[in-house]
């Protein structure tokens, strides 16, 4: 996670008992960021991901209301995919009702991305579920074939 510009706009919270903070019983990042700002968040080698799903909730009860999130994904081409979600608007701490809502990703469209960017504020953002691919079946295929020929190959001599 990399906020840009540099900044100290957010930090990890929760796991407490203030009332003023959404709560899931974790901790988890939050992000009071100026309006110019953004959190990226991606692998240092620029390895590909998918986003299939994260849990979402309002900064706290001075922003007691419905918040939409910006999520931005970069392909390794440069081009983009991007969504908004929206949440309840609802933090009554703990003991009450759920204050982070999941949000699922479509699998096809947040596929093979190199980073995310969240260029919203005052939001709270915990269990962040993320894909690596595995190898393909065609690469697998291909080893298989190798391994196959050489056998073959020894058995004749």
């Amino acid at each position: 996670f990399k906020p840009i510009p540099p900044s100290r706009s957010f930090g990890r919270a929760g796991a407490s008992s203030d009332p003023r903070e959404p709560d899931d019983g974790t901790e988890f990042l939050q992000a009071l960021l100026a309006p110019a700002e953004t959190l990226q968040f991606g692998f240092s080698d620029r390895s590909l991901f998918s986003l299939v799903s994260i849990d979402l909730a309002e900064y706290s009860t001075l922003f007691q209301q419905p918040l939409t999130v910006q999520f931005i994904g970069y392909y390794a081409d440069g081009s983009t995919v991007t969504t908004s979600l929206t949440t309840d608007g609802i933090i009554d701490g703990p003991g009450g009702a759920p204050d982070f809502q999941t949000f699922d990703f479509p699998h096809k469209e947040w596929s093979g991305l190199t980073r995310v960017e969240i260029p919203t504020s005052g939001w709270s953002l915990d269990n962040l579920v993320i894909s690596v691919p595995e190898p393909g079946t065609a690469m697998l295929a291909m080893c298989g074939a190798a391994v196959f020929g050489l056998v073959r190959w020894r058995s004749r001599k």
